[in-house]
C-alpha cells in the first residue's frame, strides 16, 4: 500500500512538472527556479523489503548533477567498497556492489550532493531506504555537532555508530587500518550542525563523529573528532535517542620541524631557524614555548638557548673554531639535528634585526632584538631628540640599556616622537662593534590612546583558579598575552574588535587544551562570553554578569 501511494505521488509530480514546463522557459522568460529536484521514480521503491538487487536508481523531475559526492553520499550500514555513482539525465544510478548483508535495513544518504542542473538548487537531506530482510528497522539517533572552540555548528562530518561500547582502538590513528573496525551504521551532519540516523535496529550504540576527509570511516591524523564515553540509551522499536552534543576538536598536530640556516662565527655566536615551528604552535591549543622541549646539547653545560618566533640563537662559551663538527646537537619537536658547520664565519658587531612597529606603549617602551647579542652599550656614542608639541629636547641617554639580546629605551612620554642614532662602535660584542650608524624613529601612544575592558561578573567565576578569561581577536583567535589584572581589567588595549571566552583550565597550563583522541581526552570546556566588543581609545567597556557590554 505504501509503495502504491508513493508512486502515485510521483505521477502527480510528473503531471505538475509537465504543467510547469508549459510556463517556465517561455520566450518572455519567467521566475527563477528555486525548487529543489524531486524524486518521481525509484527502483527499488522507498521502503521495499526483501531486496536482493545490487543497484539503486532514482529519477527526478528535472536534470540533476552531483556535488561533493565522495563526502556527501553515504550508505548505512557501510559497504565493503564505496558505491559507484552515475548521473544520466534525470537519473542517478548507485551501484551498491555485491556486499549487501542479509536481514539489514539500508539507508542511502545523499546529504546535499544532489542539485539541479541549471540553478544548483539542493535536494537537502535526501535519503532512500530499503531492506534485505522482511521488515524495516525503525529506531533513530539524533544529535548536534559543534566546534569545541567556537561552539558553532560543525557541518559535513560523519557520525559513526558502533554496536555496544566504542572500540578502544577506534580513536587511535597510529594503528593500521586493519586493526580498527568499521562502524556498524553511519550518518551525515547537515549545515545546521544537526544529524539524524534513522531506521536503526533495537540495541545499544556508541558514537564517534569524524571529519572524514579521506572517506575511509576511520579516524586519521589531522581529522577533527569527537566521541561519547559511554553507550547511548538502548534503542527500541519506533523510538528516538537524543545524543549529547558532540564537541569537535582536531588531534594535536604532529611536529614537522627541521633546522635550517645554521651558522656560527669565530666568536662562538650561533644562530639557526627551526622550520615549521610557527605553524605547529599556531591555533588556540598550540603548544607553549615551555612545552617545545628545545635543548642545545654540547660539551659546555652552561649553554643557554634563546628563541623568538622560529629563530634560535646561543653563545658557545668554550667555542673552538677548529673543532665544531659533531660537537653540538639541537633537540627540537621532531627530533635531534647534529649541527654541522661547513665554515666558521667572521665575528661581527651587533646589528638590529627588528624595527619599531606602529606607535609604542609608554609603559612598555622600546625593545628591539640584536644579533649577535651585545655585551656592551656605550651611551656616549648615542644621541637623539624627543619632540613633543613642537618642542625638541635632547634625548635622555640613561634610558638606553641592554636587556639580554635586546636594545631597550624607557620610559617614553605620551605622544612624543623620538629619533635615536647609535654611532659605529656603540654596540659591541667581544670587541667587535656595529660598523654602520643605526638610526631609529618612532612615536609613543597618547595618554588616552588605548581602552580597557572591565569584568563585573560573579566573583566565584573570577576568583576560581581553574577558570580563565581570555580575550580573542576579531577572528576569534585567543590573545593569551593579554592577561586579566587583579582589578579584573584587561588594560592597555588597542582600539578594535574583541571577544571574550571562559575556559575551564583543567590541567592548569594557562591556556585551552584541545582534543587528544589517543589519550581519550576531551577538549576543555569553552564558553563564549561575549562577541564583537568594540574597544575605543580612552574608553572602558564594562562586561556585566548579563554578558552585555556597557561603556
Amino acid at each position: 500500500m505504501k509503495n502504491k501511494l508513493w508512486v502515485g505521488a510521483g505521477w502527480l509530480g510528473l503531471i505538475a512538472l509537465f504543467l510547469g514546463c508549459a510556463q517556465v522557459g517561455s520566450p518572455g522568460g519567467g521566475e527563477t527556479d528555486k525548487a529543489p529536484p524531486v524524486v518521481v521514480d525509484a527502483n527499488p521503491p522507498f521502503g521495499q523489503t526483501g531486496f536482493s538487487g545490487s543497484a539503486l536508481r532514482l529519477t527526478f523531475d528535472e536534470f540533476v548533477k552531483l556535488k561533493d559526492a565522495r563526502r556527501q553520499v553515504l550508505v548505512s550500514p557501510p559497504l565493503p567498497e564505496s558505491p559507484r555513482l552515475l548521473v544520466k539525465g534525470r537519473s542517478i544510478l548507485v551501484d551498491l556492489g555485491e556486499g549487501l548483508m542479509p536481514k539489514r535495513t539500508y539507508v542511502v544518504q545523499f546529504g546535499e550532493a544532489v542539485v539541479d542542473l541549471r540553478e544548483s538548487n539542493v535536494a537537502a537531506g535526501l535519503t532512500h531506504v530499503f531492506s534485505t530482510g522482511d521488515v524495516l528497522d525503525s529506531g533513530r539517533v539524533q544529535g548536534e555537532v559543534v566546534d569545541a572552540w567556537t561552539g558553532l555548528p560543525f557541518s559535513g562530518a560523519r557520525v559513526l555508530l558502533y554496536a555496544d561500547s566504542l572500540p578502544a582502538v577506534a580513536t587511535n590513528f597510529f594503528l593500521p587500518d586493519s586493526l580498527r573496525p568499521l562502524p556498524d551504521y553511519v550518518g551525515l551532519v547537515l549545515d545546521s550542525g544537526r544529524f539524524e540516523i534513522g531506521f536503526l535496529p533495537e540495541g545499544q550504540f556508541s558514537a564517534l563523529v569524524l571529519d572524514d576527509v579521506n572517506g575511509n570511516y576511520l579516524a586519521d591524523a589531522g581529522e577533527a573528532v569527537a566521541w561519547l564515553e559511554a553507550p547511548m540509551p538502548t534503542l527500541t522499536k519506533d523510538t528516538a535517542v537524543q545524543a549529547s552534543t558532540f564537541k569537535m576538536g582536531t588531534p594535536p598536530r604532529q611536529a614537522i620541524t627541521y633546522v635550517s640556516g645554521s651558522a656560527v662565527d669565530s666568536s662562538g655566536y650561533w644562530r639557526a631557524k627551526i622550520e615549521g615551528l610557527t605553524e605547529w604552535m599556531s591555533g588556540p591549543d598550540g603548544p607553549l614555548e615551555s612545552e617545545l622541549g628545545l635543548e642545545l646539547l654540547g660539551p659546555d653545560s652552561e649553554v643557554v638557548l634563546h628563541l623568538e618566533g622560529d629563530s634560535v640563537w646561543s653563545e658557545f662559551p668554550n667555542f673552538d673554531p677548529g673543532e665544531v663538527n659533531g660537537l653540538w646537537q639541537l633537540k627540537h619537536p621532531a627530533g635531534t639535528d647534529t649541527l654541522t658547520f661547513r665554515e666558521v664565519g667572521p665575528a661581527r658587531g651587533p646589528v638590529l634585526v627588528e624595527s619599531p612597529q606602529g606607535k609604542l606603549a609608554p609603559s612598555d617602551g622600546l625593545s628591539l632584538r640584536l644579533a649577535p647579542l651585545a655585551d656592551r652599550l656605550d651611551t656616549t656614542l648615542c644621541s637623539g631628540v624627543q619632540i613633543l608639541d613642537g618642542d625638541t629636547v635632547r634625548l635622555d641617554r640613561t634610558g638606553l640599556h641592554l636587556e639580554g639580546a635586546r636594545l631597550c629605551f624607557a620610559p617614553l612620554v605620551h605622544e612624543a616622537r623620538y629619533q635615536i642614532e647609535l654611532e659605529p662602535g656603540a654596540l659591541t660584542r667581544r670587541g667587535f662593534g656595529n660598523q654602520d650608524t643605526l638610526r631609529l624613529s618612532f612615536m609613543a601612544l597618547g595618554e588616552n590612546a588605548t581602552g580597557s575592558i572591565l569584568l563585573t561578573m560573579d566573583s566565584t567565576l573570577l576568583d576560581s583558579d581553574r577558570v580563565l578569561h581570555v580575550l580573542t581577536d576579531g577572528k576569534g583567535a585567543p590573545l593569551y598575552n593579554l592577561r586579566l589584572d587583579p582589578s579584573s581589567r584587561f588594560s592597555g588595549l588597542s582600539p578594535g574588535q574583541y571577544g571574550l571566552v571562559r575556559i575551564d583550565d583543567e590541567d592548569g597550563n594557562g591556556r585551552w587544551t584541545g582534543t587528544d583522541p589517543i589519550q581519550r581526552r576531551h577538549a576543555e570546556r569553552v564558553e563564549v562570553v561575549a562577541k564583537e566588543v568594540t574597544v575605543r581609545a580612552g574608553w572602558e567597556i564594562e562586561l556585566t554578569s548579563g554578558l552585555l557590554p556597557r561603556p
